[in-house]
């Protein structure tokens, strides 16, 4: 009857009924949880304190238990929000009646009450304190440079010593650990570039000798002057290498499948579709039934957004930059919009405004961050 650490405070005897028709001798439990009430069918009522909202006495001996919404009150449908106790008392004979003493039904109201008030004030700081306290947010990893290198327990995949640039900016040849868990840069003693393979985006050859690590989102790094979209990384070769053509070729495979290896476990929320799946979305956009509702000059304007989508997506790599050239596209489109005095022009603008509103729509639903 009673849930684990339920403890009851108070138990009585009382006639209890929903409508004047139908009485029940029960037996009536009170919890630090809430009401239980037990009829002589050993059917039940539970009543929790947060479902209550007012306890009230009616004609000086009945006891009123109002309910926010309606309750199953024992095998009934669940229509009823008011409840109702009478105290009961033997006579002689062995007879049971109603108590008319008012006491009975102020005391129980007062002590009910108090329960009542104390279980929802302990419901509502509860839930201030959930809102206030700081939840374990799972945050987008980010690049980040650091003082101190491989972490005690990393386990390290591959070590080399590689050219590596970010965008334009080439650093000296690096150590470069593949862990576990991260792209670990050793630049020299005490500086370090970490690189989690959640923030990968692609990865893909740049010429014969490099490999282009694109980043799903401009990485903000401290010592570099701008943000930093593109990581690449060359092979040095050895002086007097047999076979240096294979040799790189195997090098380029082997590193190229480490990379899909290691981020293949991010792509449900690395914050970026694929390529293909976004290509796609953005030609059938163009034919979507939503652009055969508009006005011609609207119809237009769809257009006109999505070849200028398609145009773009076409000389970029950066699914952040290209996010951001449709919101500033759409905002552009809007104002235009609004400040036209054209109804022909509005019209297109308005149509371009839609359509790039459905593409960035589809990019948000189809994109989960972590």
């Amino acid at each position: 009857m009673c849930e684990d650490g339920e403890s009851v405070k108070k138990k009585t005897i009382a006639a209890v009924f929903y409508t004047q028709k139908t009485r029940h001798i029960a037996k009536v439990y009170v919890t630090d949880r809430r009401i239980i009430v037990k009829n002589r069918s050993g059917e039940f009522i539970k009543i929790s304190y947060e479902h209550i909202h007012e306890i009230s006495v009616e004609n000086n001996i009945k006891l009123c238990i109002r309910c926010n919404t309606p309750q199953r009150f024992f095998s009934e449908r669940e229509e009823y929000i008011r409840i109702y106790l009478n105290g009961l008392k033997r006579k002689e004979g062995n007879v049971i009646a109603i108590l008319d003493d008012p006491k009975w039904a102020d005391s129980w109201k007062k002590y009910l009450t108090s329960l009542v008030r104390q279980f929802q004030k302990g419901i509502a700081q509860k839930k201030k304190e959930m809102q206030n306290e700081e939840d374990d947010i799972l945050f987008i990893e980010c690049m980040q440079r650091r003082t101190t290198g491989l972490d005690p327990f990393a386990i390290v995949k591959n070590r080399e010593k590689l050219l590596i640039w970010f965008d334009s900016t080439e650093l000296d040849a690096c150590t470069l650990y593949a862990t576990n868990e991260h792209l670990l840069i050793k630049i020299k003693s005490a500086d370090f570039l970490l690189v989690p393979y959640s923030v990968i985006y692609s990865t893909a050859p740049d010429g014969k000798d490099r490999i282009c690590i694109t980043f799903s989102f401009p990485q903000d790094v401290e010592g570099f002057p701008d943000s930093i979209s593109k990581m690449y990384i060359q092979r040095i070769p050895t002086p007097n290498e047999q076979y240096p053509k294979q040799v790189e070729e195997r090098w380029m495979e082997s590193w190229q499948e480490f990379f899909t290896r290691v981020t293949s476990a991010f792509k449900a929320h690395k914050g970026a579709i694929s390529r293909d799946e976004l290509f796609e979305m953005l030609i059938e956009m163009k034919h979507s039934p939503t652009k055969y509702t508009l006005s011609s000059y609207a119809k237009q304007g769809w257009d006109r957004a999505c070849g200028l989508a398609v145009e773009r997506f076409g000389y970029t790599d950066d699914l952040y930059l290209f996010q951001n050239f449709l919101l500033q596209e759409y905002e552009d489109m809007k104002n235009r919009a609004l400040a036209e005095p054209d109804p022909a022009r509005q019209d297109a603008y308005t149509g371009s405004e839609m359509a790039y509103n459905a593409i960035l729509s589809y990019i948000n639903q189809h994109t989960r961050m972590r």
